[in-house]
């Protein structure tokens, strides 16, 4: 499916309803150039904010989202609204101010030291603290607050995004109930073994569930979530229609993988001018020849870098034929650098790199070149069109976009994807080797079998990985379409009309 689809379909399951989307990310952030006086318009790096600006462009509405631009405040109006794009504008950009505590408590605080980790399967990392659960609640309250406003006069399908925004469902619902809610949760739900680690966590799940439809990546995350509103908090359960039902108001809850947009990514790869890059890039990493393998990751400990290093330590150990033979390029993108964690991670990847360098490496040749820096969706597509083989070794992820970003940029349908069988992604792409990144040396063995798969296989696998890819229109389709039915079934439901979404006094 294509983009301009989506605006009929959502015109005639929501007839009447503005589209509010509310995330913590927001699409478009105003800038102060060199030149005093200048404003300049970005585009933050995120698979999200790029895919759903299009479709804001083209249903109209308003996006919700901290205004995290040093210019932001400059251009918007006494609303906090700004029109967006700026070259042509189609939709309302409606600005959520945070200050420094905020960002450290509600952000940096609750939301990346507490449920990430936990979300993750890791709660050694986890990090609370009475402050930072009192300031998610406060901005989580300032969030809905704004949606309130904005829907304010008319009927409004409210879209949240991810866990920075959990509690904001019910401070919406429960002073304006007509409003239609759906949330994506776009990391894992963990098991409730896990999440009844976290002391919120029953206000967590009376937050998401005062939604209509609750979408997650995939089945399992969706079944922990109804395991732990049903044990934690007492909802009624329907496995068969995926329901939970809290104080008469019930939740749609199933599994929506996301996904890219493919012909953008295949659009870039095959531009005229790429083949010249890909040769002044081999002639940069490989000068010698050989087979060139890319990794591109945000550096966070859920991504496995220390893992693939040692996993490629082990190759160039134990099979020397590669060595000077096969070069890895990682691109890790940094993140979160105020986190004690993030600061460690980075330390550690650079001592592996440099050692792993260092051993192995000659006058002409290094196994490892470590890029530190985000590289624009064009960059990406010509690495991952040169690239031999990529490697994803996510200890735990809700999807993982690389992967499918490598197959859209395989233009001539050779490469192969090596994927950690813990990304979400491994069980849409069964064609992908898949890897354990907690076992090094079986992870060797299969970056070894990549690396001499016969051409012939090589293009089978990729075939079927690219033919089974779907887009990121498709999911928004998905998600369109069955959040449509939730309305139309609730609309016969005596249950939510007599629902109560009272706001627990912890949460206030």
């Amino acid at each position: 499916m294509s983009g301009e689809g989506l605006e009929p379909l959502f015109r005639r399951l929501f007839p009447g309803r503005r589209f509010i989307v509310v995330s913590n990310r927001e699409p478009y952030e105003h800038r102060w150039s060199e030149e005093v006086g200048e404003i300049d318009v970005r585009r933050p790096a995120g698979g999200l904010t790029s895919a759903l600006d299009p479709l804001l462009q083209a249903l109209g509405g308003t996006w919700v989202a901290w205004g995290s631009g040093e210019a932001d405040a400059a251009v918007v109006d006494k609303e906090h609204r700004v029109l967006v794009p700026p070259e042509d504008p189609r939709y309302t950009l409606r600005r959520v101010w945070l200050t420094q505590h905020d960002i450290h408590r509600y952000y940096l605080g609750f939301a990346n030291q507490f449920l990430w980790p936990l979300c993750h399967l890791r709660p050694d990392l986890t990090r609370i603290r009475s402050r930072y659960w009192e300031r998610y609640r406060r901005v989580n309250r300032r969030f809905a607050e704004a949606v309130l406003e904005e829907a304010r006069g008319g009927e409004a399908a409210v879209w949240v995004q991810d866990y920075h925004l959990a509690l904001a469902p019910l401070f919406i619902r429960a002073q304006r109930p007509d409003l239609t809610l759906a949330h994506f949760w776009h990391i894992p739900w963990p098991p409730i073994d896990i999440f009844r680690l976290s002391p919120q966590a029953p206000f967590l799940l009376r937050g998401l569930l005062a939604n209509d439809l609750m979408g997650f990546h995939l089945q399992a995350f969706a079944d922990n979530f109804l395991r732990c509103a049903q044990r934690m908090i007492g909802a009624v359960i329907d496995w068969e229609r995926g329901t939970a039902t809290l104080d008469g108001h019930t939740c749609h809850v199933c599994a929506l993988p996301i996904s890219i947009d493919v012909q953008a990514f295949r659009d870039v790869a095959d531009a005229p001018d790429v083949e010249a890059q890909i040769q002044r890039l081999r002639q940069r990493y490989a000068p010698r020849g050989g087979m060139v393998g890319v990794g591109v990751d945000r550096l966070d400990y859920s991504k496995g870098l220390p893992e693939k290093f040692k996993a490629l330590e082990f190759l160039w150990e134990r099979y020397p034929e590669f060595r000077e033979r096969f070069t890895y390029i990682q691109v890790a993108v940094p993140t979160r650098s105020d986190i004690e964690a993030y600061d460690t991670l980075s330390e550690k990847v650079d001592r592996q790199v440099w050692e792993i360098n260092d051993r192995f490496g000659t006058d002409s040749w290094r196994p490892i070149h470590l890029i530190k820096q985000s590289l624009p969706a064009d960059r990406l597509a010509v690495l991952y069109r040169m690239a031999d083989v990529c490697i994803v070794s996510s200890l735990q992820d809700g999807m993982n976009l690389v992967a499918k970003e490598y197959v859209a940029s395989q233009v001539e349908g050779d490469g192969v994807l090596l994927l950690s069988e813990f990304t979400g992604a491994a069980e849409e792409m069964r064609e992908a080797i898949l890897i354990n990144p907690y076992a090094p040396e079986d992870f060797a063995l299969k970056v070894r079998d990549a690396l001499t798969l016969p051409p012939d296989e090589r293009r089978a696998r990729m075939a079927a990985l690219s033919g089974s890819m779907r887009s990121i229109f498709d999911w928004m389709n998905d998600v369109f379409t069955t959040w449509g039915d939730v309305v139309k079934e609730s609309a016969g439901e005596e249950d939510d009309a007599h629902a109560e979404f009272a706001i627990p006094s912890e949460m206030s």
